[in-house]
Formats: structure tokens, sequence, C-alpha cells
């Protein structure tokens, strides 16, 4: 028995690990398009020097808004995979092993 919780601690801590280094990624990610927009959008507006070049950076900001819009949606989408991932590889942990399943079967037909 004890063979066996080391067994699964050893593979849920394998699992975590596994686990946190891809959030860790997903968040670098994210953190990295959404500053290189900022940064962009902060160069665009120190470039406005007169009246058209203001009338071209608000149109420039519906297109950039709805840019930014859709990648917000595709990372909560990536984040929601992420957590049905995360719970599934966590479960599969605290499962019989196939191992276990074989042994437990000669004492059931008994």
């Amino acid at each position: 028995m004890n063979t066996e919780l080391f067994e699964k601690a050893t593979r849920l801590n394998e699992t975590l690990f596994e686990q946190v280094g891809k959030a860790a990624e997903m968040q670098m990610n994210a953190f990295r398009r959404y500053a290189d927009v900022t940064m962009e959008q902060a160069k665009k507006v120190s470039e406005v020097r007169d009246l058209e070049g203001l009338k071209s950076l608000t149109g420039d900001q519906a297109e950039t808004l709805k840019s930014l819009s859709e990648q917000f949606t595709a990372d909560w989408k990536a984040w929601q995979d992420y957590f049905n991932e995360s719970r599934e590889q966590i479960q599969k942990v605290f499962e019989k092993t196939p191992e276990e399943t074989t042994k437990a079967s000669p004492k059931a037909a008994k």
C-alpha cells in the first residue's frame, strides 16, 4: 500500500509540474502578445502630430480593438481547454492502474 501511495504521489507531482509549465508558457505568450499591442499603440499615439494623424489613429483603434477581442476569446478558449486537460490528467493519477485492475480480478473471481 505504501508503494502505491508513493507511486500516485510521484505521478501527481509529475502531472502538476507539467501542467504548471504549460500554464506558465500560456501566460507568458499572452503577456508578450498584449505587451506588443500596447507598445505598438503607444508608438502610434506618440507619432500623432496633426488632426489627420489623429483621425488615422482612431480609425486604426477600431481594428485593433476587434483584433484584441478575437485574441482574448481565443486565449479564454485555450485556458478552458487547459483546465479541462489538467482536470483529466489529475483524475488519471488517482484512477486504478492497469496492474491494480489485473491484481484485483483474480480476488474477485474467488
